[in-house]
């Protein structure tokens, strides 16, 4: 039976502060196209990312002085509703131009939107009655809890993983002492079997379903765990622990298109103690932000790389996953009950709006293990990380050539050889922080060293 609807819900495309509102930011979302922007109001804007003209990518163009979204193939405008405002190459002849823009052949699609908790949702129904609709359902937010959620930023990337593996692996939380093993204390010899996992209430197409478990590790075995899904994305998982702390860790996994999911998250702890380092905290935020980001990558790998080879391996068969799959164990609970919701009300597998999907493509490392496309070019910080590593190592190698041409000049009108030696030692180590800030600026491109053998090292067991 599939009674549930992919388009008439409320999707998290971005969190705000990751959207610049004087740039038009392309998205997809069930493999369609569109672009966020913000209009003259501002109001965010979700529109089609194809101009009515010659279907040209409107997410390429830019805002106009009016505060109009401009297309960059004829100058083509319009305004936040997706009417037309402005034909360039019809200006002089109004009749005409009032024609054209009057037309719904001229109209841009455009789909409701709101902002909460720091996210922008998207409804992403095309259909008449789509304004209307919205108002009857409200985002899967975070549900009020003592700890604060605001404390913590969002995190955003975007994987060359598909829907179903990245949620199913949110529902197996006893993978963790084995995947990521020599991480935040996570080790097999410290695994516990769980001794209960089990569906709380009833589960529907609308409502999804939720999940209460015990601890999986010698540290959180007296632990009530409770994971509520709610469709089409929401994994909100609370971790309640013996000595009266908790923690909650919000996730939104948002088909892109096939074979890709959006992953937005926040992890929030309580009375966690913050370790303080002065002298990073005198980089700029976002520096600091975007160093935090780029020594974060460990554990993804680890997650991308077993659900990668997951997918190859589901491509490789014709078997359903209730034949390929074996779980005999508690701790599977939560993977088998994620499957049968997909399979009972969802149709097995995301809507795809308009594009056909193509047989599974096994990634190379380097797309696999891709930085810039993952996280960093979606990022304001990181982007911004960036731009600076650049200019400051611009910098040192001029410096390192103008102190090379002192040390030269010293030489050449005889001066003792200690005060040569001050701009050639100046100059060996601006050409040591150059050479160190190429290696932090590959951090944020790619998880492949840039140095020695092209090999992502996994596992703590690898590290030499």
């Amino acid at each position: 039976m599939t009674n549930f609807s992919w388009t008439k819900q409320w999707y998290p495309v971005a969190p705000i502060n990751y959207l610049e509102p004087s740039h038009l930011t392309p998205i997809a979302l069930l493999g369609k196209k569109l672009v966020i922007w913000r209009d003259k109001y501002q109001k965010w804007i979700v529109m089609d990312d194809t101009c009515p003209h010659k279907l040209a990518q409107l997410s390429l163009g830019k805002i106009d002085e009016d505060g109009n979204l401009m297309c960059r193939h004829h100058g083509w405008c319009f305004d936040g509703t997706g009417k037309c405002t402005n034909i360039p190459m019809l200006s002089g002849d109004e009749k005409a131009l009032a024609t054209a823009c009057n037309s719904e052949k001229s109209e841009v699609t455009t789909y409701p939107t709101q902002v909460l908790q720091g996210l922008l949702w998207v409804w992403l129904d095309d259909s008449p009655t789509a304004w209307k609709d919205c108002t009857s359902k409200q985002p899967a937010a975070i549900p009020e809890h003592k700890l604060d959620s605001s404390s913590r930023d969002w995190f955003m990337l975007e994987v060359p993983v598909g829907y179903t593996v990245s949620v199913e692996s949110s529902f197996d939380p006893s993978h963790a002492q084995f995947l990521h093993e020599g991480i935040a204390g996570f080790s097999p010899q410290r695994a516990i079997p769980m001794q209960h996992f089990e569906v709380f209430g009833e589960m529907s197409a609308e409502d999804g379903f939720t999940l209460k478990h015990s601890g999986y590790n010698i540290f959180n075995k007296n632990m009530d765990a409770t994971r509520k899904f709610t469709p089409p994305c929401s994994n909100t998982t609370i971790y309640e622990y013996s000595n009266d702390t908790s923690a909650l860790f919000q996730l939104y996994f948002i088909p892109t298109k096939p074979g890709y999911c959006k992953y937005i998250s926040k992890f929030i702890f309580d009375n966690v103690p913050q370790k303080r380092n002065f002298l990073f905290e005198l980089l700029p935020e976002y520096l600091q932000t975007g160093f935090k980001h780029s020594s974060s990558y460990k554990l993804g790998n680890q997650d991308l790389s077993m659900m990668h080879s997951q997918a190859v391996n589901e491509s490789i068969g014709d078997k359903t996953w209730q034949k390929s799959y074996f779980m005999p164990s508690k701790a599977d609970i939560g993977i088998v009950t994620f499957r049968k919701w997909l399979d009972e009300f969802a149709g097995g597998k995301p809507a795809w709006q308009g594009f056909t999907e193509v047989p599974f493509q096994e990634l190379s490392d380097e797309k696999l293990y891709d930085r810039w496309h993952r996280h960093t070019k979606h990022c304001p910080s990181c982007r911004q990380s960036l731009v600076l590593i650049d200019k400051v190592k611009d910098f040192c190698q001029n410096l390192t050539m103008a102190l090379v041409i002192l040390a030269l000049l010293l030489i050449a009108i005889n001066l003792p050889i200690k005060i040569v030696l001050i701009p050639v030692l100046l100059g060996i180590l601006s050409l040591i922080f150059s050479y160190k800030l190429d290696s932090i600026r590959e951090s944020f491109i790619s998880s492949i060293p840039k140095k020695g053998l092209p090999v992502v090292e996994l596992w703590q067991s690898l590290i030499k």
